[in-house]
């Protein structure tokens, strides 16, 4: 699975305080990344650490807020940097790896090309 994907469902949960549900399952050294990375896109992409707060559902992640923190990442290194710290702070959780590409398989961010208004609904 494609660090896009994977930090975003971690900033997801973060910025919706859902990661007090699943923060156990997450691991420390994934939330503190997350929350470095949730920081950086506060200073270098406020709109869409907006949008990702304003996510009414933890559980329901639109393939257009994944796309927009590709577009803020290809632009801004820090933010790419902090989306590959927080992609292998989950590969180094035991399990990690296949919890996540479960979440991701449910909300559809597998899907190749463009997806519009999408919203998908995912279970943890």
């Amino acid at each position: 699975m494609d660090p896009i994907t994977i930090a975003t469902v971690v900033l997801t949960l973060i910025a919706t305080k859902a990661v007090e549900k699943v923060g156990e399952k997450l691991g420390e050294k994934t939330l503190e990344e997350g929350v470095k990375l949730f920081n950086t896109l506060q200073e270098k992409a406020p709109d869409t650490a907006q949008a990702l707060k304003q996510v009414k559902d933890s559980e329901v992640i639109d393939a257009e807020i994944i796309e927009e923190v590709r577009q803020v990442a290809a632009r801004e290194p820090e933010v790419q940097a902090g989306v590959n710290a927080t992609a292998d702070a989950v590969h180094q959780k035991a399990g990690g790896v296949t919890n996540l590409s479960k979440l991701a398989e449910k909300i559809g961010v597998l899907n190749q090309g463009l997806i519009l208004n999408q919203q998908n609904t995912i279970h943890l």
